[in-house]
C-alpha cells in the first residue's frame, strides 16, 4: 500500500517538497486535484446507484446529465500545472452547472433548495483559484440563491424535464454532505498544510540567520584586524575587540576616528588612504572603509603595515635570493641561459664564434649507473670546461645538458672548429662506483656560429641549435649554414602545406586496375594523391608520404583515405562493374586503437563492406610484424576482411608471421617481376612464393607488370591476377568510367 500512497501524494502534490514550494500554482493545483478526486471517488456510488435507477426507469435524461458531468471532471483532474486555469475554471463550471440543473430539473422544492445550498460552497473555491475580488464577487452572486432559500421560492422546471428520482433527496442530501464535509475542508487543510510548513521553513532560516548573525558578530568582535562601526561624521559607534586595544594602547580618550588617525582624507566608501596614529607615525595603517550602507553606518578596517615592514623586507630578501638562482644553475654553479640573456647583447656578442655543446650520451650514462651519478658527471664536466677553456672564455650552461661557450675570434683563427674541441673536450671522465671507478667515454656533439653580423643573442642561440640539430655520429660538430636554414625553411613549408592538404581534405583517390588471367578488371587498388585547390596540381606520393611517417600523421592519412574510399563506394559509377577496392595500410594506424576500434566496427556490422574493401598490409613496415599488428588483424580477418600482403618477399616478414598475419592473398613485389624474363634466379624466387601461396591456399597478385614478356612468363608459372603499368595506370574514377563508356 506505500507505493499506492506514494503516487496519490505524487498526483496531489502532497508530498515534502511541494508543501514547502511558496508557488502559488503548486498549492493551488494540489487544493483542484484533492477536490476533485474526492469528488469522484465519494460520489462513484451515487452517481452509479442514479444512473442505474434513472435507466431502470427509462429516464435517459436523465442518465445523460449524471454521465455529461464525467468528461468534464477527469478533463480537470488531467490537465497539470500549466493549464491550472483550465482546471479551475473547470472546477467552477461544474459546480455552477450541478447547481443549476438540480434547481432547474427538480420539482420538489426541498431537492431545488440543495442546488441553491450548493453554491454557497463558490466563495471558497473560487478565492483558493481565483483570488480576493472573485470570491467577493461569488458572495454577492449568492445573494440571488439566499433570496430564493429564505422565500421558498421554486423555479419552473426548465423544458419540463423533471429529474427527480426515487432517492433524489438522499442522493443530493449525501452529495452536499460530501461535498462540505470532505470536499471543502480537504481544500482547507491542503493550504493550511502549505502554510504550516512555509512557517516552519521561515522560522528555520530565521534561527540559520540569527546564528549566522552572531557569527558574524563573532568574527567581527574576535577579528585579528582593528574595526570600528562609525556614523557619517567618523563618531566611533562601535569597536572590536582588537580595535578597542588599539584604542586603549594610543589614544584612550578617541571619540572620533579622526581622533585616532592622521587623516588626510575625508572617509569615503570604496576609497582607502594611509595613516599613521597621532604621535605615533612609526605606527602605520591602512584605512578601509568598507560600507556606508545601513543607517548612514559604515564599518572601517584598520590594516597594520607597520607589522608588515618586517615581512616586506624578508619577502624582498627571498626575492634576491631567487633572482640569483633564476640566473645560476643550482647543480654546477654555472650562469644559465638567462643570464645569458641578460648579460649578453648583439654587441656583447659580434665577431665572437658562439659554440652549443651537447653531451649526448648523458641518457645513457643516467640510465646505466643512474641519476645520481650523472648530476655528478655534468658537475665534473663542468669544472673540466671551465679548467680547460682560458680565463677570458664565458661559459654558461643551458637545459638539457647543453653547455654554450664564446670564444673571441683570434681563439679560432688557426683551427677549425672540429680541431679546436677535439683538443679542448674531454674525452673520457671516471666515475665513481664505490669501490671501483670506471672511465666512460664522454660523446659530444655541437653547433657552431660566427657572429659576423648585428644579430640578437635569441637568434645567434638559434643559429648554434639549428646547427646542432643537423650533427650526426659521424660528423659531430656543424657549423651553421644559411642553406640550412633555408633547407629547413622549405622543409617546414612543405610539412605545413601537406598538413594544411590533409585537415582540408585536398585528398584525391586513384584506382589502378587488377585483372584477371583474360584481362577482365577483377579489382582496384586504393592510391592516394594531393591535390592543391587553387592551382588543381597533384603531389605524388613521394612528395608527401615520408613527411606523413616523420611526423606520425598515419592513423590521419588512412583515416582520411577510407573515408573518401567508402564515398567512393557510394557513388561508384553505374557503367563500372562493383568490383572490390583495396586500400594500404602501414601498421601504426592498426595500434592505434580508436582507429583499429572503429575500423573493425565497420567491418562487422557491415558485410557488404567485407565484399567491396580490402586491406593491404605493406610487409616493408616494421610494425607489420608486430604481435599486436597480427593479433588485430586476425580479429579484422575474423569478421571477414580480406587481409592482402603487400610487397612480399622485401620486407621483415618471415614464412611463420606469414602464417600468423590472417592474410588470404600475396601481392609479389615488382622489384622481383621486373627481372622475371631475365634472371633464373628471380623466376625461381617467384616461383618458390607461388608455391607457398598454394600451399598455404592463398590467392596471389603479380605487382608491376609492364611488358607483355612479363605477362607471358608469369602466366606460363602459374599467375592468375595481375597489377602494373601494362593493364592501366593509377587514375581517378572519372578516367575509368569514361574508358568504359569510349569502348561501348
Amino acid at each position: 500500500m506505500s507505493w499506492a500512497m506514494k503516487i496519490i501524494k505524487n498526483y496531489l502534490l502532497l508530498n515534502e517538497e511541494n508543501l514547502k514550494t511558496t508557488d502559488a500554482n503548486i498549492w493551488r493545483l494540489s487544493v483542484l486535484r484533492s477536490i476533485l478526486l474526492m469528488a469522484v471517488v465519494l460520489t462513484s456510488a451515487i452517481v452509479l446507484h442514479s444512473s442505474y435507477t434513472a435507466y431502470v426507469q427509462e429516464l435517459y435524461y436523465v442518465l445523460y446529465i449524471i454521465i455529461g458531468f464525467a468528461p468534464f471532471l477527469f478533463t480537470a483532474l488531467a490537465v497539470g500545472i500549466k493549464h491550472i486555469k483550465i482546471a479551475s475554471a473547470l472546477l467552477v463550471a461544474i459546480v455552477l452547472a450541478a447547481s443549476l440543473c438540480i434547481m432547474s430539473f427538480t420539482i420538489d422544492l426541498p431537492s431545488a433548495q440543495y442546488g441553491l445550498l450548493f453554491l454557497f460552497t463558490l466563495p471558497i473555491i473560487v478565492r483558493v483559484v481565483y483570488g480576493v475580488k472573485a470570491s467577493i464577487a461569488a458572495m454577492l452572486f449568492n445573494l440571488v440563491p439566499y433570496y430564493l432559500l429564505i422565500n421558498n421560492v421554486k423555479l419552473s422546471p426548465l423544458f419540463g424535464i423533471d429529474i427527480t428520482l426515487p432517492y433524489t433527496h438522499t442522493y443530493l442530501a449525501s452529495l452536499l454532505f460530501l461535498f462540505f464535509n470532505f470536499c471543502v475542508p480537504m481544500a482547507v487543510l491542503r493550504v493550511m498544510s502549505s502554510l504550516e510548513k512555509q512557517s516552519e521553513h521561515n522560522q528555520l532560516q530565521s534561527r540559520k540567520l540569527n546564528k549566522l548573525v552572531k557569527g558574524y558578530q563573532e568574527i567581527f568582535n574576535n577579528g585579528g584586524t582593528p574595526s570600528f562601526f562609525c556614523d557619517e561624521q567618523g563618531r566611533i559607534l562601535q569597536a572590536n575587540k582588537a580595535a578597542r586595544a588599539l584604542v586603549k594602547k594610543f589614544r584612550p580618550n578617541s571619540e572620533y576616528i579622526q581622533d585616532l588617525f592622521t587623516l588626510t582624507l575625508p572617509i569615503t566608501r570604496g576609497v582607502n588612504q594611509t595613516a599613521s596614529i597621532y604621535d605615533n607615525p612609526e605606527q602605520e595603517f591602512e584605512i578601509q572603509p568598507a560600507s556606508l550602507m545601513h543607517h548612514k553606518k559604515q564599518l572601517i578596517h584598520c590594516h597594520d603595515l607597520s607589522a608588515n615592514k618586517k615581512s616586506l623586507m624578508e619577502l624582498d630578501a627571498f626575492k634576491k635570493q631567487q633572482y640569483e638562482k633564476h640566473y645560476f644553475n643550482e647543480l654546477t654553479g654555472l650562469k644559465n641561459h638567462h643570464f645569458w640573456k641578460k648579460a649578453e647583447s648583439s654587441d656583447s656578442i659580434f665577431n665572437r664564434h658562439i659554440i652549443l655543446l651537447k653531451l649526448s650520451n648523458l641518457r645513457e650514462i643516467n640510465l646505466q649507473y643512474g641519476y645520481s651519478q650523472g648530476n655528478k658527471l655534468i658537475v665534473n664536466v663542468a669544472a673540466l670546461l671551465q679548467n680547460e677553456f682560458a680565463s677570458n672564455v664565458k661559459i654558461y650552461q643551458f637545459p638539457g645538458a647543453k653547455f654554450l661557450i664564446i670564444l673571441n675570434a683570434n681563439q679560432l683563427s688557426s683551427h677549425t672548429i672540429e680541431h679546436y674541441l677535439n683538443r679542448k673536450l674531454p674525452a673520457t671522465i671516471a666515475i665513481n662506483l664505490g669501490n671501483s671507478e670506471v672511465d666512460h667515454t664522454l660523446k659530444w656533439r655541437a653547433g657552431h656560429y660566427h657572429v659576423s653580423r648585428d644579430v640578437s643573442v635569441d637568434a645567434a642561440a638559434e643559429c648554434c641549435s639549428i646547427a646542432l640539430s643537423q650533427s650526426t655520429e659521424l660528423l659531430p660538430y656543424m657549423s651553421f649554414s644559411a642553406n640550412t636554414v633555408k633547407s629547413i625553411r622549405e622543409n617546414t613549408q612543405q610539412k605545413d602545406r601537406v598538413k594544411a592538404l590533409l585537415d582540408n581534405g585536398c585528398l584525391a583517390i586513384y584506382l589502378q586496375p587488377q585483372v584477371s588471367i583474360d584481362e577482365t578488371i577483377i579489382g582496384y587498388e586504393v592510391l592516394a594523391r594531393l591535390k592543391e585547390p587553387s592551382s588543381g596540381s597533384i603531389l605524388q606520393p613521394h612528395q608527401f608520404l615520408p613527411l606523413v611517417e616523420v611526423n606520425q600523421w598515419e592513423v590521419l592519412f588512412t583515416q582520411k583515405i577510407i573515408d573518401a574510399t567508402l564515398s567512393l563506394l557510394d557513388t561508384w559509377p553505374s557503367n563500372l562493374p562493383r568490383v572490390p577496392v583495396a586500400i594500404n595500410l602501414s601498421g601504426p594506424e592498426l595500434l592505434n586503437d580508436l582507429f583499429y576500434e572503429k575500423l573493425l566496427r565497420r567491418f562487422s556490422e557491415s558485410p557488404k563492406l567485407c565484399q567491396s574493401l580490402k586491406l593491404e598490409l605493406t610487409e616493408t613496415s616494421v610494425l607489420a610484424s608486430h604481435n599486436e599488428t597480427k593479433r588485430r588483424l586476425t580479429s579484422l580477418a575474423n569478421v571477414g576482411a580480406t587481409i592482402i600482403i603487400d610487397d612480399f618477399g622485401t620486407g621483415h616478414a618471415s614464412l611463420s608471421q606469414l602464417i600468423d598475419m590472417s592474410a588470404s592473398v600475396i601481392k609479389v613485389d615488382r622489384e622481383f617481376i621486373d627481372r622475371v624474363e631475365t634472371s633464373e634466379r628471380h623466376r625461381k624466387i617467384v616461383k618458390m612464393t607461388l608455391d607457398l601461396a598454394k600451399s598455404l591456399e592463398m590467392q596471389t597478385i603479380a605487382e608491376g607488370v609492364e611488358t607483355p614478356a612479363q605477362l607471358s612468363v608469369l602466366k606460363e608459372m602459374g599467375f592468375k591476377h595481375f597489377q602494373g603499368f601494362l593493364f592501366g595506370k593509377p587514375a581517378p574514377i572519372e578516367y575509368w568510367s569514361n574508358a568504359i563508356k569510349a569502348q561501348a
